[in-house]
């Protein structure tokens, strides 16, 4: 009985500790190996965010593709561009991963987070491009190789230069129904009659302790290995406050069903 009681009161107290969902989350790690630098168009890459260890989070809003487009078709059809004028398709963002700092060079495996809202119905996709595979991307999509610039270093002279940067590709598509709210001024409305919005959500990049351990949290395992030691060094004065009073409870058990017995 003992027992039974103190595994209720455990899973009242863990599910009061417990919090709603209220965000979704895709996650991709990946290794930061070496590859070639290659000289992109600044016209199409200069307009993309960058990520790095002092600014490793940021906040977006992406317009998403119509409800029933297959992700990987998104930003695919219609998209033909030049250097001179880059078109960008409003489903998708490019940011660029900048792993060169001085403070994150001596890791090697990261983390790349995308988290929005769970009430708004989207389904997104993240990429990550090589600066190589950038170049034959964009050369694909704007019908001509990608030049280096006058003055440039070309790869035939000398050893070829090298980066840990990398690119990622995100794109978002309408999943669906959202949360219904309730509209006084258009009681009637229809799903086919809703604007789709633009989805709001969150980019963290971080590096990986271990290969397996976000640098976010790191605090939170810290907090509860100490909670874990400190529960387990207590628990033996716990049993042993506990003990007489278990077995005074367990004698008038003992007692009540010897009384039954005699009666």
């Amino acid at each position: 009985m003992f027992g039974r009681s103190s595994f209720a009161v455990s899973c009242i107290f863990l599910l009061l500790l417990c919090s709603g969902v209220a965000a979704n989350t895709e996650i991709i790690n990946f290794i930061s190996d070496l590859q070639r630098s290659v000289d992109l168009s600044q016209a199409v890459v200069g307009n993309w965010a960058t990520l790095n260890s002092s600014h490793n989070e940021r906040r977006w809003a992406v317009q998403p593709a119509p409800f029933g487009t297959p992700l990987h078709e998104v930003c695919e059809t219609d998209m033909k561009s030049t250097l001179a004028s880059p078109v960008m398709c409003p489903h998708e963002l490019w940011v660029t991963l900048n792993l060169d700092d001085t403070t994150w060079r001596s890791y090697r495996a990261f983390t790349l987070r995308l988290s929005w809202a769970a009430s708004t119905p989207a389904d997104f996709l993240i990429e990550l491009y090589s600066p190589e595979a950038v170049s034959t991307f964009l050369a694909s999509r704007q019908q001509r190789q990608i030049t280096l610039p006058e003055g440039a270093p070309s790869f035939r002279e000398g050893p070829p230069p090298i980066t840990r940067t990398k690119y990622a590709r995100i794109r978002v598509v309408d999943a669906g129904v959202p949360t219904p709210q309730i509209q006084l001024d258009r009681p009637n409305l229809r799903l086919s009659d809703r604007a789709v919005e633009p989805v709001h959500f969150i980019l963290i990049l971080e590096q990986l302790y271990g290969g397996v351990l976000p640098a976010s949290q790191l605090p939170t395992i810290c907090f509860l290995i100490s909670v874990l030691l400190a529960a387990a060094m207590a628990f033996p004065r716990v049993l042993a406050y506990l003990d007489p009073f278990v077995l005074q409870a367990r004698e008038d058990l003992n007692d009540i069903a010897s009384l039954r017995k005699a009666q």
